[in-house]
C-alpha cells in the first residue's frame, strides 16, 4: 500500500503541489507565533512610500503610522521594535529631501 501511495504522490501536478506547501507554510508561520525580522529604516522607508504613493495630505496623516505598521505586519517583519518616534522622524526626513509631497496646508 505504501507503494501505491508513493505513486500517487508523483502524480500530483507540481503547481498544485506548490500550492500547497506555500498554504502550508503561511498557516504554519502564523500559528508557530513565529515573527518575521524587525523592519531596517529602508524597509520602514519603502513602506511610507508604498502606503502613501508619495503624498502626504490631511485625509491620511491621522492614520499613517498604523496603516504602515499593519503593511509592515502582512509583509511578515516584526514591527514591535518600530515606535511613532523612530517612524516620524523617517517621515520628515523624507519630506526635507522632497521625497515625500506634503499637502497639509
Amino acid at each position: 500500500m505504501s507503494e501505491d501511495l508513493s505513486k500517487k504522490m508523483f502524480e500530483v501536478p507540481s503547481d498544485m503541489l506548490k500550492e500547497i506547501e506555500e498554504y502550508e507554510e503561511s498557516v504554519r508561520g502564523r500559528k508557530s507565533g513565529k515573527k518575521g525580522r524587525y523592519p531596517s529604516n529602508e524597509d520602514v522607508v519603502e513602506a511610507i512610500k508604498d502606503v502613501t504613493g508619495g503624498v502626504i495630505n490631511r485625509f491620511n496623516i491621522d492614520v499613517l503610522f498604523d496603516n504602515v505598521k499593519q503593511y509592515l505586519e502582512e509583509r511578515g517583519f516584526d514591527t514591535s521594535a518600530l515606535n511613532e518616534t523612530r517612524f516620524w522622524r523617517l517621515v520628515s526626513n523624507l519630506v526635507k529631501k522632497n521625497i515625500l509631497r506634503s499637502e497639509l496646508e
